[in-house]
């Protein structure tokens, strides 16, 4: 068994990251923490009594928008989009058991619509820099 032995940078790269998840995920930890304030709370430190009220208040029709509505649907798409992809996720690892006509083909096309996306995304982030005058 061997021991590797850290660099004398590893606390302070250590501390580093963690100030950097802090800094990511700190504003989203605190209005998870205050969306349980009381009634007659807002977004402001210290908490003014512990309630669910505004979970239930969310659920309600509003003016701007039925969120109760709208979540509903997003869950019923969520599921469908869910038992289409199993389905055809599985007719397409059943199918590629044997080879048939055009498989390579296929898996080929497959595997580029993996990684054009990410290709069409970085040419356009440099043309936007080459169009800025960065590069």
């Amino acid at each position: 068994m061997t021991t590797e032995r850290r660099s004398k940078a590893f606390p302070y790269l250590a501390a580093f990251f963690a100030l950097f998840v802090l800094f990511l995920y700190g504003p989203m930890i605190a209005i998870f923490i205050l969306s349980f304030q009381g009634p007659e709370g807002g977004l402001t430190f210290p908490m003014r009594g512990v309630s669910l009220h505004w979970f239930a208040d969310l659920l309600k029709p509003q003016m701007v928008g039925d969120f109760g509505g709208s979540l509903q649907r997003s869950l019923i798409l969520a599921l469908v989009v869910m038992v289409v992809t199993v389905v055809v996720s599985v007719m397409a690892g059943l199918a590629f058991r044997r080879r048939f006509l055009g498989s390579t083909g296929l898996f080929y096309l497959t595997v580029a619509s993996l990684i054009v996306p990410s290709i069409l995304v970085s040419l356009g982030i440099g043309l936007m820099f080459r169009v800025l005058g960065r590069i």
